[in-house]
């Protein structure tokens, strides 16, 4: 009865909820974090507060009043964890962890007077004009863009495609809500460093017309115009009928209002077959009637996928993974030249000249604002791990820019600093430093045999073979859990392979042509014999091994490993560099359902509170006080 009971009440609770936001439209609430006030809890702040010394060398030295009143809550909590690490895991001495402040908190403020005409002076604004985010050539489309672009993944009320029947949310009130202004904040913020780039998806819920909404906002103000702007947006391939009916809610969203999209990825892209073809043929035909400007392709298929369509010659740039740590989804995979990974694709869209974005090395590049410690500790006390791989995106794969998942206007902070170190070379001897311990320790924990040889002469997840199981990205990320500790991007990654759909009563092919293009793959089957997908392999008895473990270790994200488990493992977390959840909410497979309850209630019920909140801001005050005493 019980059960039935809380049904009844359950289902109550819906129907008032949806009724609230038919009337009062989406919930101003599910903006606002953990809206429960927790002032008079009692909440440990950083231990790094108590050391008085300490404290009073951080006053006097690093937080001058007048900076320490710059600095918005996100930014000094994010200092304050930064620094906390150092102080708790490291050690570090009480002038490191000086010097350590007036770095993070320089490139939190430094652009200040370029983003607010309160602070600073004309003279000032003009001598930062060379500080700005620098722009290249990207590649054939002629275009000047900037090195970093701002991803619109989190830029969104809701994961919700705008064209899915009674699901949607309005339009009005989406336009009406709290993260449109974030939006508007974060894309203003972009254009005031000199970030010219805006990239979004179909696929982002209602990401495309919530940015496009903004930046025409920021055009009709006199912001910024037209020009000034590059935009663009990816949809998925299709046969030509089904194609038409997305490009035209493209079009209504982006087109309308900005009169053209610079542009156009084939989103997913990763074979070239009939769908592909008829996408690329209507893309042509607007191309030439002036609606497109130019036509690339994101991808997260295989490298050797990767290269053919690469080869066709057909696209004018590439959206690609190549990260210091790996290629995510190509990691493991044969890149047709003898070796594996993305690097010579990367190589080979240079040399036909293609613009070359790279995707998500924050975030797929390892789960950057959340590092391990051993990462942490290979990059050094004086360059970020998030700085280091954008340093080297740019430096050594000639990447002409790098995607951010941006979510809120602090998340720019430590990226706009790295392309400033890249336009200065400030940072060249720490990032040649950083290279080498990461390098070498992983010859250390892999042995150098492994380093060189183990993610070659592997299958890829498309081959029989395997029967889907993607065995080289398996021992990808065994390098990463072993070598630096990665265990929280390394699940996420195991964990999309683990809920990849397979049918076992239908056959391979089946199975591989319905594989999600964006998540090839699927985790390690104790059913699946591998003797043959590993035969080539130097060692195959220890490959299979290795796969196991790894399945092992990050089978269970519904259970994930303990701090205690993890520090047997010396697998230790870094620092958190995310004060607040983004509002759209993180997403993922099993997610679904309270996403769709989110869009029935108008983010009352479902995915709630996501945003600023309450436990942000006293985190910051507790800083802030103590560092003002």
């Amino acid at each position: 009865m019980g059960s039935v009971a809380s049904k009844v009440v359950f289902g109550l609770d819906v129907t008032k909820n949806i009724g609230a936001y038919m009337i009062y439209g989406w919930s101003k609430v599910a903006y606002q974090g953990d809206v429960k006030t927790i002032a008079d809890e009692k909440k440990e702040g950083p231990t790094f507060l108590d050391n008085e010394a300490l404290v009073k060398a951080l006053s006097s030295k690093a937080f001058e009043q007048s900076k320490l009143d710059l600095l918005t809550d996100d930014a000094l909590a994010k200092i304050g964890r930064q620094l906390e690490y150092f102080y708790d895991k490291e050690k570090a001495s009480e002038a490191e962890i000086v010097e350590i402040a007036k770095g993070l908190i320089d490139q939190s403020i430094w652009y200040l007077p370029l983003v607010s005409d309160k602070i600073g002076t004309d003279k000032d604004r003009k001598a930062l004009q060379k500080s700005k985010c620098p722009k290249v050539r990207f590649g054939k489309t002629e275009l000047q863009i900037s090195l970093i672009t701002c991803g619109g993944m989190r830029l969104q009320n809701t994961w919700i495609p705008d064209n899915v029947p009674l699901l949607s949310p309005s339009r009005n009130f989406v336009l009406k809500s709290p993260p449109q202004e974030n939006i508007k904040k974060c894309i203003k913020h972009c254009l005031s460093l000199g970030i010219n780039h805006f990239e979004t998806a179909r696929m982002y819920g209602t990401s495309e017309y919530q940015m496009t909404e903004a930046i025409h906002e920021l055009m009709q103000e006199g912001f910024c115009k037209r020009e000034d702007v590059i935009f663009q947006t990816k949809l998925v391939p299709m046969l030509t009928k089904d194609f038409q009916k997305i490009w035209d809610t493209t079009w209504k969203n982006v087109g309308e209002k900005l009169g053209y999209i610079d542009l156009l990825g084939v989103h997913a892209a990763a074979e070239n077959n009939e769908k592909l073809k008829d996408t690329m043929a209507f893309l042509l035909e607007k191309k030439k009637e002036g609606k497109i400007k130019h036509i690339g392709f994101s991808t997260h298929g295989t490298s050797e996928m990767i290269m053919e369509l690469i080869n066709t010659e057909q696209f004018d740039y590439i959206n690609i993974h190549e990260h210091f740590f790996g290629s995510y989804h190509g990691s493991g995979t044969s890149n047709t030249l003898g070796g594996q990974g993305n690097l010579a694709c990367v190589k080979r869209a240079l040399e036909l000249d293609m613009g070359l974005f790279l995707i998500s090395p924050v975030d797929k590049g390892g789960k950057l604002y959340r590092p391990s410690q051993d990462v942490v500790k290979s990059c050094g006390k004086e360059l970020t791990p998030i700085a280091f791989a954008l340093l080297y995106c740019w430096k050594t794969n000639g990447f002409h820019t790098a995607s951010i998942g941006v979510a809120r206007p602090s998340d720019l902070d430590e990226v706009v600093e790295a392309a400033r170190m890249m336009a200065h070379g400030t940072a060249d001897k720490q990032f040649e430093a950083a290279t080498k311990r990461l390098k070498d320790r992983a010859v250390e924990k892999l042995g150098a045999e492994w380093v060189e040889k183990g993610l070659l002469n592997l299958p890829s997840m498309m081959e029989e073979s395997t029967d889907g199981i993607a065995v080289g990205h398996i021992l990808w990320l065994y390098n990463l859990l072993v070598s630096y500790g990665m265990y929280e991007f390394c699940l996420d990654r195991y964990t999309s392979l683990v809920c990849a759909p397979w049918n076992k009563k239908k056959s391979f092919q089946e199975n591989a042509d319905a594989m999600s293009r964006g998540n090839l793959g699927r985790a390690y089957d104790p059913d699946v014999d591998l003797s043959k997908a590993l035969e080539k392999h130097y060692n195959p008895e220890l490959a299979l091994e290795r796969i196991k473990q790894v399945h092992e270790w990050l089978k269970d994200d519904q259970n994930p490993m303990s701090d205690e488990e993890l520090d047997k493992l010396g697998w230790q977390k870094g620092y958190d560099l995310t004060v607040w959840e983004p509002m759209a909410g993180d997403i993922d497979s099993r997610a679904i359902p309270k996403v769709l309850l989110q869009n029935m209630t108008g983010g009352r019920m479902g995915i709630v509170e996501t945003g600023p909140g309450q436990s942000i801001k006293q985190e910051a005050t507790q800083i802030r006080t103590a560092l003002s005493a």
